[in-house]
């Protein structure tokens, strides 16, 4: 089950989309949101703001402002080298997101299933995205790779939605 949800987290990262009026990952942010308890939520931020902290110490992130975070998919797609190394172990922290049972997930899975069936979806760049990253999968993709196809459909501007950053840290937790 945590591999699950770490897959759809990280599959979460590829749902921005450059230049659209009504947003797409706002409504996926929502869906992950209304999955938590008043509880979990405040435990999710907590956890949010310790990591991206604690990155920024690193040197991995420069600060928490939206700009830096486009940045770190710059460098890696213009130079090919990251290195995401730091001791904060997100996944274990956010562990508390994954649901015993199915039962227990369908809130999140059938909301993301009803977004991914829209025709909002399938006008999407982020729908673009997802069929070149689908492409690209018979083959290695790697953060470099992610990181490349990012930047082409997102700005610095998508970095400022709380769900573009908590895909980030994904990102860097699931390739350190």
């Amino acid at each position: 089950m945590s591999k699950i949800l770490s897959i759809i987290l990280f599959g979460l990262i590829l749902l921005s989309c450059k230049g659209q009026s009504e947003r797409i990952e706002n409504d996926l942010y929502k869906c992950l949101i209304n999955s938590l308890s008043e509880g979990e939520k405040i435990k999710l931020t907590q956890i949010f703001d310790d990591y991206e902290k604690h990155l920024i110490e690193k040197g991995i992130l420069k600060s928490s402002d939206s700009k830096d975070y486009y940045y770190l998919y710059k460098r890696i797609a213009d130079s090919e080298v990251y290195d995401f190394a730091n001791e904060f172990n997100f996944s274990e922290k956010i562990s508390f997101l994954n649901r015993k049972s199915p039962e227990e997930s369908e809130v999140i899975i059938g909301c993301h299933r009803k977004i991914f069936e829209s025709k909002k979806y399938r006008e999407s760049n982020l729908y673009k995205f997802t069929v070149e990253i689908k492409l690209q999968s018979n083959h290695m993709v790697t953060p470099v790779v992610i990181a490349k196809t990012t930047i082409k459909y997102m700005t610095e501007e998508d970095f400022e939605l709380e769900y573009n950053r908590f895909n980030t840290l994904m990102f860097i937790e699931n390739f350190k």
